[in-house]
């Protein structure tokens, strides 16, 4: 094979970290994406739109290794190192911290785009490159947490997912075990894999005090009311900051169980959310038939203070190509909603026809046939 015919094929290949789909599918991605827009409308947000690519030094302090690794960056033609936007979160809290005050009103907004990460190989076909999401910005206290948590309850009730659950965790409750003498990131990826063994051995090469209790603490996992009724042993004779954390997850969990189906929740203390800028209540919603969480999210109250006044805030991603091809309302839209013909024996007969049906909420083409 010549060189020049190999240039050629590897040209016609898509390069990893992209995707393109079309015709029906393309069409079930926008459905669902309209729900999600009508959903974040009805709740009172508005929308933004991120930069596609910013300054790498402005978010190098604000990603954990793994992160930074991967990540795509390039230089621009001043030589200065730029990154593609791999989570819309870092790119909005820039965007809003450069632009809220202190005094600011609460801000409600959401986001719908394009993202771009290394993946692994074998999971590059699977992986989806569309995030969805919505944040609440320069409002704390629980009642902001619940508004969370229930949107995003409500947003995949509509979605018309198979069994899924939310699974409720604390940052806070992470941070104050470690109190900054165990690295947060190496204890974020036992939790991941729930290594209770080498979480207890993080700890105690710490020399944080009842290790062997604590990484059973980090490892709860429960409905609402076990969690409930657990709290008291839970935090008896732990720091004081620890047992604060608790109650108030604890309270957050008792009102949201109370507003949401119960059976859909679980309080998951392994649950840390996964980014270094989580600072309160976490959640990720796990749903039969995705290899991965399909949405995710928490507080994060020093996110915006990177950049600005520090600003409360809270909110939580989807992604969209993992929730797709598991969505009863997106797999309808295709299904009962089919393409038809317009009547006529003419153009201008056809193209009336087709207004008229239009109008009533037909999808209609105006000449049937092959193309030639």
């Amino acid at each position: 094979m010549g060189v020049m015919e190999s240039n050629d094929r590897r040209r016609l290949k898509t390069p990893q970290g992209t995707e393109g789909f079309f015709h029906e599918e393309a069409y079930r991605h926008r459905q669902l994406l309209r729900l999600t827009e009508d959903h974040f409308t009805s709740w009172g947000y508005l929308p933004v739109l991120t930069p596609v690519f910013d300054y790498y030094e402005t978010y190098r302090s604000l990603i954990n290794r793994e992160q930074e690794e991967r990540t795509y960056r390039f230089p621009d033609r001043d030589g200065e190192l730029l990154i593609l936007r791999s989570d819309i979160t870092l790119f909005l809290a820039k965007q809003m911290g450069l632009t809220m005050k202190e005094d600011s009103p609460p801000r409600r907004v959401w986001y719908a785009d394009s993202i771009l990460r290394h993946q692994e190989e074998e999971d590059i076909s699977s992986d989806e490159f569309f995030q969805s999401g919505a944040e609440l910005l320069g409002l704390e206290g629980r009642d902001a947490d619940l508004e969370i948590l229930m949107m995003l309850h409500d947003l995949l009730e509509a979605m018309r997912l198979p069994t899924w659950r939310l699974h409720i965790g604390s940052r806070a409750v992470l941070d104050c075990v470690l109190d900054g003498r165990a690295d947060a990131f190496a204890a974020g990826r036992l939790l991941e894999i729930r290594d209770r063994d080498g979480m207890r051995r993080l700890l105690s090469d710490a020399s944080i005090p009842d290790a062997e209790r604590l990484a059973d603490l980090l490892l709860f996992l429960g409905t609402p009311e076990e969690f409930s009724s657990a709290v008291p042993d839970l935090s008896r004779g732990l720091d004081d900051s620890i047992g604060k954390a608790l109650k108030e997850l604890n309270a957050l969990a008792s009102d949201f169980s109370r507003a949401a189906s119960e059976e859909k929740i679980l309080i998951d203390l392994s649950e840390h959310g996964g980014q270094p800028y989580y600072t309160g209540f976490t959640v990720r919603a796990f749903v039969e038939g995705a290899n991965a969480a399909v949405a995710s999210g928490g507080r994060y109250d020093d996110l915006l203070g990177a950049f600005g006044p520090k600003i409360p805030a809270a909110g939580f991603c989807l992604l969209m190509r993992k929730i797709e091809p598991l969505s009863g309302f997106a797999a309808q839209a295709v299904l009962s909603d089919p393409i038809t013909a317009a009547a006529g024996d003419d153009f201008q007969s056809r193209y009336s026809n087709a207004v008229t049906r239009r109008r009533s909420g037909q999808r209609v083409v105006l000449t049937e046939g092959t193309t030639k």
